[in-house]
């Protein structure tokens, strides 16, 4: 099936992305002359490598087949996350992450023909956007509640072991499963973290009336280091980072793709 090869190429191109996001970040962390970046600056990055636009293109169609899917799969819930607020939850997760993968494939393809990227500020510019209409502040504040209720379920998730029920377990090796499953539980809950985030400066950018306030991933991730002081929180979400990248591998060889369609 077409659908369910795209969004397997999809997870294998969010595996590349947030390694080498996690990898850069620890390097920044450590001294070692790495960086803090977000996945658009990421796809940079493999563009400067040998073969960098074929890989990007490759990442490209990945993304954007990705993204069809989650959207699909949010409408048709071949997952059965149901109605409940939780479910639902997850659900408008789910087109959320279609239209952010798909806007990072078509990034992809503008990299790989040679235009110009983003500029690295679109959470501070579409925020700005919205508060412009009417009750603008309250549509952000409203976004960044919901971005943050998607981050806690993402976190519950990942500590309710609930993560294993989407893939395949004996499609890994037995010796490693477990280990990879806890890893992926790493990953999902430190990304999720970096996604609260999010939500939370969103909010704080409707209550202070203050676009500029929004932030992305790479300013999230400055913004817990800041806030607690340290290179060790940036470091463990650095680390989480790779992990999810590892459980998105793991995601590209085992989830269960049930056709939305």
């Amino acid at each position: 099936m077409i659908l369910e090869s795209l969004a397997r190429l999809g997870y294998a191109s969010k595996a590349v992305v947030y390694t080498l996001v996690g990898v850069l970040a620890a390097a920044a962390a450590l001294n070692l002359g790495g960086r803090i970046t977000d996945t658009s600056r990421a796809l940079r990055v493999l563009l400067s490598q040998p073969l960098g636009t074929a890989i990007l293109l490759v990442i490209a169609v990945g993304l954007c087949g990705y993204a069809g899917w989650r959207v699909l799969d949010a409408f048709a819930d071949p997952d059965h996350h149901g109605t409940e607020f939780g479910g639902l939850v997850t659900r408008i997760g789910n087109v959320v992450r279609g239209v952010i993968y798909g806007a990072l494939g078509l990034e992809a393809f503008r990299l790989a023909r040679g235009l110009r990227g983003s500029s690295g500020r679109e959470a501070e510019m579409w925020t700005g956007r919205i508060m412009d209409l009417p009750l603008g502040e309250w549509i952000v504040g409203a976004a960044g509640v919901v971005v943050a209720a998607y981050g806690v379920s993402e976190i519950v998730t990942a500590a309710q072991e609930r993560i294993g029920r989407l893939i395949d377990p004996h499609r890994l090796p037995a010796a490693a499963r477990t280990t990879l499953i806890n890893i992926g539980r790493f990953g999902v809950a430190a990304r999720a973290v970096v996604i609260v985030a999010i939500g939370v400066l969103l909010v704080r950018a409707a209550l202070q009336h203050e676009p500029a306030a929004a932030a992305g991933t790479r300013e999230s991730m400055l913004e817990l280091a800041g806030l607690f002081k340290g290179r060790i929180v940036l470091t463990a979400i650095a680390l989480g980072m790779v992990a999810y990248g590892i459980d998105q591998a793991v995601h590209a060889r085992c989830r269960r793709i049930r056709s939305p369609i």
